[in-house]
């Protein structure tokens, strides 16, 4: 099968051939049609992040995708062949033609996305799922200010807060006020013009750090004792939630079949929505890498400035592609890190893709640095070729 592979920290993306993988009894095989395309796969692959996010190299990226279900293993009773999923994985994988996982990590693909759109949701939604519910107990009646809320993650984050009846607050761009607003904003702060902590005149329940930094800091004079701050980029001072006397953590995604079976059920019903913009085909991976890294702010991975509103997701594919998602403006999409892409993968398109230096298996061009990891949940061989 045709894969991306990274085969060194900081080494650029190599295509070419590797085995397909086999799959165990409790697996199900799955023909990739798209691939989301986010910031974890760089950081993976550059190596920076190795300690906490370590990979077995060579490694193949993409932790989030949608397809179809191709074989199962004897002990699956589940699924069946021909059956439309999506799903993530803590390991990557999904920048092949077939992944193997368990089934406890994909769903049922809603019925009303298409294999780009869907690829594009796993991991921003679960984030936010997880991030304001499981770690941030947000509940009705209770205000929330969410960090980068116009954002992939923040997006999903502002839509699920408003829908379970939460005030929330953002800060975004005065740019992207409007559209933040459209999803359920009660209240926009623009981080350029003003300090959301001398704007706010009264304390919240959660925050829901998706910026880092000083941001993180200046959040905890604006939380209720007692209240949450959850980060997605980096840890949270422990001697800062002790004088404050509130909790204070750092999130690991969990991916699970119920978390996304539950999101699935929100987007068919209309509640939360997608909003890809750019597919790209699975030969011009390295270029949305370049787009994803081009968009990196000095605020850190989640305060990346927008172009484009929304989730900025990509997908790609052998049928299976890259895709962005849609921008407000009708100027060229532009990928945010704390957003996904995702990778549409055609077969057809595989002639001339050893033009692309980026992807040739012999070349070294120089790139960003990158890192990656393997394990359990899902696996693409990155091994030798074939």
């Amino acid at each position: 099968m045709k894969a991306v592979r990274v085969l060194e920290y900081g080494g650029p993306l190599v295509f070419n051939d590797v085995p397909t993988p086999t799959i165990a009894r409790d697996e199900i095989l799955v023909k990739i049609k798209s691939t989301a395309v986010n910031h974890l796969d760089r950081v993976k692959a550059s190596g920076t992040a190795r300690q906490i996010l370590p990979i077995d190299l060579p490694w193949i990226p993409g932790h989030e995708f949608s397809g179809v279900v191709e074989q199962i293993g004897s002990d699956v009773a589940a699924w069946a062949p021909g059956d439309a999923v999506f799903g993530a994985n803590q390991v990557g994988g999904a920048y092949a033609e077939y992944l193997a996982v368990k089934p406890a990590v994909v769903a049922k693909k809603p019925y009303n996305l298409s294999f780009e759109e869907a690829a594009s949701v796993p991991v921003a939604s679960q984030t936010a799922w997880q991030g304001i519910f499981t770690h941030g107990h947000l509940e009705k009646g209770q205000t929330i200010l969410i960090h980068g809320g116009a954002g992939a993650v923040g997006a999903y984050a502002v839509q699920l807060a408003s829908h379970a009846g939460a005030t929330v607050i953002v800060t975004a761009s005065g740019d992207d006020e409007t559209y933040v607003n459209s999803i359920g904003a009660s209240r926009v702060i623009d981080y350029r013009k003003e300090p959301f902590e001398t704007v706010l005149r009264e304390k919240v329940d959660v925050v829901f750090d998706l910026i880092g930094g000083d941001t993180q800091k200046r959040s905890f004079l604006i939380l209720k004792e007692g209240g949450h701050l959850v980060a997605a980029t980096q840890p949270v001072s422990q001697e800062e939630t002790a004088r404050h006397r509130v909790s204070g953590a750092m999130m690991r995604l969990a991916p699970s079949a119920d978390g996304l079976d539950r999101i699935a059920r929100l987007l068919e019903e209309g509640t939360i929505r997608p909003d890809v913009a750019t597919v790209y085909p699975l030969q011009d991976a390295a270029q949305a890498w370049k787009d994803i890294a081009g968009n990196v702010s000095p605020g850190g991975p989640g305060a990346a400035r927008r172009r484009s509103h929304g989730q900025d997701r990509a997908s790609c594919g052998l049928d299976i592609c890259m895709s962005l998602t849609r921008s407000r403006r009708p100027t060229r999409p532009s990928l945010e890190c704390h957003r996904s892409r995702t990778l549409r993968f055609r077969a057809r398109s595989c002639r001339g893709w050893r033009h692309r230096p980026w992807l040739e298996p012999d070349r070294r061009p120089e790139s960003p640095g990158w890192e990656t990891t393997t394990g359990t949940q899902g696996r693409s061989r990155a091994g030798g070729g074939s």
